[in-house]
């Protein structure tokens, strides 16, 4: 029995060598430099401006983001003639080769996985999660496969593709004529997601600008998302910019200072989030604040009164992944639900108490905490904006969106992928201030 699996594991093998070296080949005939820098110069400049109008067709746009990303490495690795394809995937599926909370991220999703045995909606979990960990082994294994950047317009090329996509955003918030009136009509409230993203999107676009000019082309780069972020009146965005730059400002001053202030806060607001929400939501009916919000904050505190109590009902494993979407179109035994389907929490962290439960809060707490220790290994002028973007994530998700919504997952993916990105520029040198504090 061993020995036949033994030699149908090398036919594979063989097989796999063969299409790898088919693949290669392709990549060298079409011009592998050209192919690379075609593909950088569209993921950092053009990306960027497609993501704004993404969000009614984004697994068509995943899926050409994808594309050029698999290009892009295939090129990479043509020019510098490094090691067999294979080799370097099965190298980034080594759990040895990545930090702790990478596997506690893989238990997350597997335990969502689990969790569909109970959801309200099996089906829909279980296909969810397969999506979610299909998208993980596809991250690590581009990642692995990223060459470093080493060309000199790389180092602004995401700052000017963030740049040309706030432009673009300010232009269709501010007028009637943009190309949003055909995407998403003349509501600019469905634009939030594009706004989150960019706001998302520029830590570690700051982070990847280098070079002589770098402190203008990050202050202007600031500026332009901040107006962006303003004109498009996004509460949650707003939100997340203020709460960064305050932390990156305070990470400048003391990086151990920003982490344990950051590491307390998510600690914090993954434990308590349940119940803080709902004394929240008690405290404004009761002082009478809620009449004095808008419908949409009224409405939003609504939410998270009735998805609190539904957390606490079932507080250790929870009702199962996207369970949430369920409450309010389904008459569920011992849920007393008033306020009609709202498919999500709208708060990600309130989202994996309902359908995790407290298993799944400790291991998305490890997650935070695990990138939060993991920061003092990047290059120095990258930490104070991956603190600022921590802080950014947590602040958006404390008060918007759905946690295992495909373009969230994918932001938040993405960010974290550019800032694991390597550098290898010629002439760069690390300067002595840039050391850690």
């Amino acid at each position: 029995m061993a020995s036949t699996i033994s030699l149908i594991w090398r036919h594979i093998a063989d097989d796999a060598r063969q299409w790898w070296r088919a693949i290669e080949k392709v990549a060298a005939a079409i011009g592998a430099k050209w192919l690379r820098d075609a593909c950088m110069t569209t993921l950092f400049v053009v990306a960027p401006v497609v993501i704004l109008y993404s969000s009614r067709s984004l697994p068509t746009v995943v899926a050409v983001g994808l594309a050029f990303a698999v290009a892009f490495a295939l090129a990479a690795h043509v020019t510098r003639g490094e090691a067999s394809l294979g080799r370097k995937i099965l190298a980034s599926l080594n759990p040895a080769s990545h930090p702790w909370w990478v596997s506690c991220t893989l238990l997350l999703l597997v335990y969502a996985a689990v969790s569909s045995s109970w959801a309200l909606g099996p089906e829909m979990a279980l296909e969810q999660s397969i999506k979610m960990i299909a998208m993980f082994f596809v991250i690590l294994i581009l990642h692995g496969l990223a060459p470093p950047l080493e060309r000199q317009a790389q180092r602004v090329g995401a700052a000017v593709g963030i740049a040309l996509a706030a432009l673009v955003l300010i232009f269709e918030l501010s007028t009637n004529t943009g190309f949003r009136l055909s995407v998403y009509g003349p509501n600019p409230a469905y634009m939030n997601r594009s706004v989150v993203t960019l706001s998302l999107l520029m830590w570690p676009t700051l982070a990847l600008t280098t070079g002589p000019y770098r402190h203008w082309i990050r202050t202007a780069l600031v500026v332009l998302v901040a107006v962006a972020v303003f004109v498009s009146k996004s509460d949650s965005a707003l939100l997340a910019i203020a709460a960064g730059l305050f932390v990156t400002s305070l990470a400048l001053v003391s990086n151990r200072l920003a982490a344990i202030g950051v590491i307390v806060v998510a600690a914090v607001a993954f434990i308590a989030m349940p119940l803080t929400v709902q004394v929240m939501a008690d405290l404004a009916a009761e002082t009478g604040a809620d009449a004095m919000v808008d419908l949409s904050t009224e409405r939003r505190l609504d939410i998270w009164r009735e998805f609190s109590q539904v957390a606490l009902m079932h507080p250790v494993l929870g009702w199962g992944l996207e369970s949430s979407r369920y409450f309010g179109m389904w008459d569920i035994p011992g849920v007393d639900w008033s306020i009609g389907p709202v498919h999500h929490p709208h708060n990600p962290i309130l989202q994996i108490w309902v359908e995790l439960g407290a298993i799944g809060v400790a291991l998305a707490g490890l997650i935070m905490i695990g990138i939060v220790l993991s920061i003092p290994r990047l290059p120095g002028r990258r930490r104070s904006f991956a603190y600022g973007a921590i802080t950014a994530t947590l602040a958006i998700s404390s008060v918007s969106h759905g946690a295992w919504q495909i373009w969230w997952i994918c932001v938040l993916m993405l960010v974290v992928a550019l800032f694991a990105i390597r550098e290898h520029y010629p002439d760069d040198t690390p300067p002595p201030a840039e050391t850690a504090r």
